[in-house]
C-alpha cells in the first residue's frame, strides 16, 4: 500500500494491474475498437513487466494491422529508436496513429509526451496506462485544431519555465483546456 500512495517511483507491474485495465470509451470509437484498445494495454503491462522490468514500452499502432514495440527505460522512451516505428509513421496520414506507453510511476501524461502528442499529425491517440493499471487518453477529434492546440499549450509551458507552476500543474492544466484546441482527454 506504501508503494501506491508516492507518485514519484517506479510501481512494478502486478497481475492485479494487468487484470484490472479497463475499457476507456472513445467518442467516434466503436465499442469493440474500445475493447481492444484495452487489450492492447494489458499486452502492453505484461510485455513490460515480463521482458523490460516493469520499465516503459511503447506501441506504434497503424490500426490493427501493424505494430512496432519499443523499449525504453523507467523514465522514458524514444520514438526514433525504431525503423519499425518511422515506416509506419512515412505511410499514416493525419490521426492515423495510436501511441500507447507505460508510466512506471502513478503519473499520467508528461509535457514531453504532450510535445509528442502535438507534433505529429499522424498521432490521433496517445495512451498512457500507469503499472498500476490506470489509463489516461488523449483524442485529437475531428475539431481538432493545431494552432489553438499549440497556443495553449505554450501559455502553460512558459509558466512551467517561468517556475510558477509545476510540472504536474502544467499536464493538469493542459488535460482540463485541451478540449479547446479539439483535443479529447479521458482517464480511468
Amino acid at each position: 500500500m506504501k508503494q501506491a500512495k508516492k507518485r514519484d517511483h517506479k510501481i512494478m507491474i502486478t497481475d492485479v494491474a494487468i487484470r484490472k485495465v479497463p475499457v476507456v470509451y472513445i467518442p467516434q470509437f466503436s465499442q469493440n475498437a474500445c475493447e481492444w484498445i484495452a487489450d492492447e494495454h494489458r499486452e502492453l503491462l505484461n510485455i513490460a513487466r515480463e521482458q523490460n522490468n516493469s520499465d516503459e514500452v511503447l506501441f506504434v499502432l497503424f490500426g490493427q494491422e501493424q505494430k512496432s514495440i519499443i523499449f525504453g527505460d523507467e523514465f522514458s522512451v524514444d520514438l526514433g529508436e525504431s525503423a519499425s516505428a518511422y515506416s509506419i509513421f512515412a505511410k499514416a496520414s493525419p490521426r492515423d496513429v495510436m501511441l500507447l506507453h507505460n508510466h512506471p510511476s502513478t503519473n499520467s501524461f508528461s509535457l514531453s509526451d504532450i510535445v509528442v502528442f502535438l507534433r505529429y499529425a499522424q498521432i490521433g491517440i496517445m495512451s498512457v496506462v500507469t503499472n498500476q493499471g490506470d489509463v489516461h487518453i488523449l483524442h485529437k477529434t475531428p475539431q481538432f485544431d493545431y494552432n489553438k492546440a499549440k497556443r495553449l499549450f505554450h501559455s502553460i509551458f512558459s509558466c512551467y519555465q517561468d517556475d510558477t507552476i509545476t510540472h504536474n500543474e502544467a499536464v493538469k492544466y493542459f488535460l482540463k483546456e485541451c478540449s479547446e484546441g479539439g483535443i479529447f482527454y479521458v482517464r480511468s
